[in-house]
């Protein structure tokens, strides 16, 4: 028997075990070849413009694959269209809660050098407010905010640090675990204000071919973060993660070029997010790159950096359009992702562009919409300047997340 088959897509069945023949970039899913496992997978593989879709019989489950075909399911009705003030509020109470917890980081960097023990209390409160809320929730959204004060230490703080929590949940890490990893991710730069580094430098615009990049004064703050971490008393599960934060797994990172197999699991996950979180937000507009094609760089140029089993769960909890991610409906829809719920990472919220009325836009809970999907990431250059500055107003992504449902599937932003 042939191993694989060609099937039409409208013949995919739960139990197939399908691989995609198209660019990593050309569909939602972490990986091109995987079984059909629920109702969700097999709608979106609908809606991908494909014809037809190799299916593996031998790793198939054939019962379930020739089970009589179900009728197609009718598109739902559309929610009755509500007013948008829910919608805006809930988000006006998640940014509140980003802005609160970047006042608190930069009240650590200025208690630090006056106040150690003090700076560490406020720390302390600050991650483990994060955690219990992580441990308490059900369901968790992360959700993309408007930024309204470029870059600064606390907004990128911040942002890695509520990216390795969530990344440190997947994984299954405990909450002491956790509490450790929130905090280092959060004071992993703190040492580079005392070297008069920027807030825009990064590994990625550092060094050159004449200067090593772990020879260059930026490397230092490292160690001086380190130092700031320990003098606030800190444990060596927390101030190894700080050291280890721009150690890659493939030994070119710095400052001790470390491989996986040296580095902990919360230095791992500090190094991917990180650099992520870079990625998405370059100084130098015009050179950043959408989470989407931040999430494949990681899968592409920089995959030997990281561990297999931190990139797969990074995959996991943010999906392959992470929140900023611009997107083409399969209806042929423009949008920004603006949340992501970790356990359906397939079926993002989305804001819409319509040319045909650029003035309104909609919210769009893919949830809530059989047969209606992501057919593609979009880069900025796809998008005309009207539409780009309709859906990223702000360049700078920022996150937070919260536990509470989104209060309506669909709503016109006026």
């Amino acid at each position: 028997m042939n191993r694989f088959v060609a099937i039409d897509i409208g013949q995919l069945r739960i139990g197939m075990y399908v691989h995609l023949e198209t660019g990593w970039l050309r569909h939602p899913f972490p990986v091109s070849s995987f079984k059909i496992v629920n109702d969700e997978q097999l709608q979106t593989l609908r809606t991908l413009k494909l014809k037809a879709v190799q299916v593996d019989l031998s790793r198939s489950d054939l019962e379930a694959a020739a089970a009589p075909p179900a009728e197609d399911p009718q598109p739902a009705p559309a929610p009755p269209e509500n007013d948008a003030h829910a919608w805006r509020n809930s988000i006006l109470g998640v940014q509140s809660r980003f802005l609160g917890a970047v006042s608190v980081f930069d009240d650590v960097q200025a208690l630090l050098p006056v106040n150690p023990e003090k700076a560490r209390t406020t720390t302390d409160m600050l991650v483990a407010q994060q955690v219990v809320k992580l441990a308490q929730a059900r369901d968790l959204s992360l959700h993309l905010l408007a930024d309204t004060g470029g870059a600064t230490f606390g907004v990128h703080g911040v942002n890695v640090s509520v990216l390795s929590l969530l990344l440190g949940k997947t994984l299954g890490l405990c909450d002491d675990v956790l509490k450790d990893l929130g905090t280092a991710a959060l004071l992993h730069d703190i040492g580079k204000p005392g070297l008069e580094i920027s807030a825009s430098a990064n590994a990625l615009n550092q060094g050159t071919g004449r200067t090593p990049l772990r020879e260059t004064v930026y490397a230092r703050h490292v160690g001086e973060s380190v130092a700031l971490a320990l003098s606030m008393g800190y444990p060596p599960s927390v101030t190894t993660a700080i050291a280890q934060h721009h150690e890659w797994a493939d030994g070119s990172g710095f400052p001790l070029g470390l491989l996986a197999e040296d580095m902990d699991i919360a230095g791992q996950i500090l190094a991917l997010v990180n650099n992520f979180e870079r990625l998405c937000n370059l100084p130098l507009q015009g050179n950043e790159m959408t989470p989407h094609e931040a999430m494949a760089a990681l899968y592409g140029q920089y995959r030997q950096r990281y561990a297999p089993d931190v990139l797969k769960a990074f995959v996991q909890t943010l999906g392959v359009y992470p929140p900023g991610s611009l997107v083409e409906l399969s209806d042929g829809r423009m949008g920004v992702v603006v949340s992501v719920n970790t356990s359906q990472s397939l079926k993002p919220k989305v804001l819409t562009y319509d040319m045909q009325a650029p003035q309104k836009l909609r919210f769009v809970d893919l949830l809530e919409y059989v047969g209606l999907g992501i057919r593609r990431g979009l880069t900025r250059n796809q998008l005309s300047r009207n539409a780009l500055e309709a859906l990223q107003p702000q360049r700078r992504l920022c996150y937070f997340f919260d536990s509470s449902a989104a209060p309506a599937a669909e709503k016109d932003l006026a």
